[in-house]
């Protein structure tokens, strides 16, 4: 007999019971319904019913379904009425569903004016290369901030698609585009040249694989890449013909190509030229960003200056008398100041004196002086970042966001516990839990003073687990003065 089920001991404990399924937060604004026979609308109206049972919803997983045509446009018919427009959609996927043109006018709909949805997964569908169709969708990705576009398995779009999207398309929020296994031939390649070299392009991604673009159309890419384009981080080529036979009409070469006739790269060497542009792109963009931020700094206090210290003047503009007037003094103080350490007084009065004879220089003359810290940058980019550092809209504001949802979160495993001793770095007492207005976390060091805790890599987004806040800040800042890739400035031509 068992010990412990003596002296009525077995009625005294508890009984495990089983544990609910666990399902994560993020996950209860999505919903996946891949191959769960949706058909038609029938099958639109059984998620739309589900969208509407929920508080929010993020993402759309609906791929290998049979929605067609009419099931598209219910579902984006309720997704573009005033009910829908409350669910910030931000990822919607609709691979595999037998949707033709008709269903994509009714997403162009949706797209149209869309800030929300940022990703848009459409393989495998029936969609046809058709003029009109291609115009209106362009045209909705143009008005909306869709940043990811997958049209792959998509046969039937052909050179006709291509021939009036890309030279309509101006989306400076889409990044990336994967255009694989479209029916694309030699022909389309003029259009994706002229886009990928025109100032309209801000695609970090272009996946063309799997279409017959043959030798000459993929080395045009290629060459038109290397030369005039700068935001291609990722190109992707392969399966495009080039090791087929070699035609009379590849061997040709066109008063451009800057190739020697009849000589044809290798695979190889072309895949090795296109690692050499991207390494290239990426390495630009780095410097890029990090001059642009860097011109910021430096921008800022000085372009932005109250308006009452440009109505009196800067520096007095009287002469003196004679040399041994004690007027001179003033004026000899700047010639010996120059190479001397120059220390800020201590006092709430104007600016000191180097300071006001900077400010009171031509703006022409400040903004070339500020141009040193980016050389790197173009003309164009300089100016709209002078633009923003000069304009008091652009400060944050005065008084603090009252919502968390904006803020980082804080990683535990960086709460430096320690047995037997005080940790060295305990929460801000002066907010509860340490967590400061705006949702993110305040750290108080022992020897006093705070410190952020993204500053100290103590976010979440440094383990690239949750985007961190500071961090999509800056890439909104730099992606909307355009200082997110390397711009090369025409050089002026000179007459002989």
């Amino acid at each position: 007999m068992n010990p412990f089920l003596s002296g009525g001991l077995a009625q005294s404990i508890p009984l495990r019971r089983s544990a609910a399924p666990k399902v994560s937060l993020a996950s209860r604004n999505h919903i996946e319904s891949m191959d769960a026979g949706l058909s038609s609308v029938a099958g639109a109206q059984e998620v739309i019913k589900d969208i509407l049972s929920r508080r929010s919803v993020t993402k759309l997983i609906l791929g290998h379904n049979d929605l067609g045509d009419m099931g598209c446009e219910e579902l984006f018919g309720f997704l573009s009425s005033d009910a829908g427009r409350k669910y910030k959609v931000a990822y919607i996927s609709l691979n595999s569903n037998g949707i033709g043109n008709r269903g994509l006018l009714a997403i162009s709909r949706y797209l149209r004016d869309n800030t929300t949805l940022k990703e848009l997964f459409l393989q495998n569908n029936l969609f046809v290369g058709n003029p009109d169709v291609a115009m209106v969708f362009a045209l909705a990705i143009n008005a909306s901030h869709l940043e990811l576009l997958s049209l792959t398995t998509n046969p039937q779009l052909s050179d006709v698609f291509v021939a009036r999207f890309f030279p309509l398309l101006d989306a400076p929020h889409l990044h990336e585009l994967h255009l694989s296994v479209a029916g694309l031939s030699h022909q389309c390649a003029p259009h994706i040249v002229e886009y990928i070299t025109s100032p309209r392009c801000q695609l970090q991604t272009l996946k063309a694989n799997g279409n017959q673009l043959r030798i000459r159309a993929v080395r045009s890419i290629i060459r038109a890449a290397r030369r005039a384009n700068y935001t291609l981080l990722r190109l992707e080529l392969f399966a495009t013909g080039l090791n087929d036979p070699i035609r009379k009409s590849d061997d040709s070469s066109s008063e451009d190509d800057g190739e020697t006739k009849g000589s044809i790269p290798s695979w190889e060497d072309s895949d090795k030229e296109i690692k050499r542009i991207l390494s290239r792109n990426s390495t630009l963009k780095h410097i890029v960003e990090k001059e642009a931020l860097y011109l910021l700094r430096y921008a800022r206090p000085i372009l932005l200056r109250p308006r009452h210290r440009d109505d009196k003047p800067m520096i007095p503009t009287s002469t003196p008398c004679s040399e041994f007037c004690s007027c001179a003094a003033s004026a000899s103080s700047l010639i010996s100041a120059i190479g001397q350490p120059y220390s800020l007084p201590l006092s709430t009065s104007p600016s000191p004196p180097l300071a006001r004879l900077f400010m009171n220089l031509p703006t022409e003359i400040q903004l070339h002086i500020l141009s040193f810290f980016a050389p790197i940058l173009s003309s164009v980019q300089r100016i709209r970042i002078f633009t923003f550092a000069s304009s008091p809209s652009t400060l944050p504001t005065l008084l603090p966001c009252l919502s968390s949802s904006g803020g980082c979160i804080p990683d535990p495993a960086s709460l430096q516990f320690s047995l037997g001793g005080p940790p060295p770095i305990s929460p801000d007492p002066s907010s509860p839990l340490g967590i400061g207005i705006g949702g993110s976390v305040t750290l108080r060091k022992r020897t006093g003073g705070s410190v952020s805790a993204c500053a100290n890599g103590k976010c979440m987004g440094v383990g690239n687990s949750v985007l961190c806040r500071r961090e999509a800040e800056r890439s909104h800042w730099l992606m909307s003065v355009r200082c997110n890739a390397f711009e090369l400035e025409d050089e002026p031509v000179r007459e002989v």
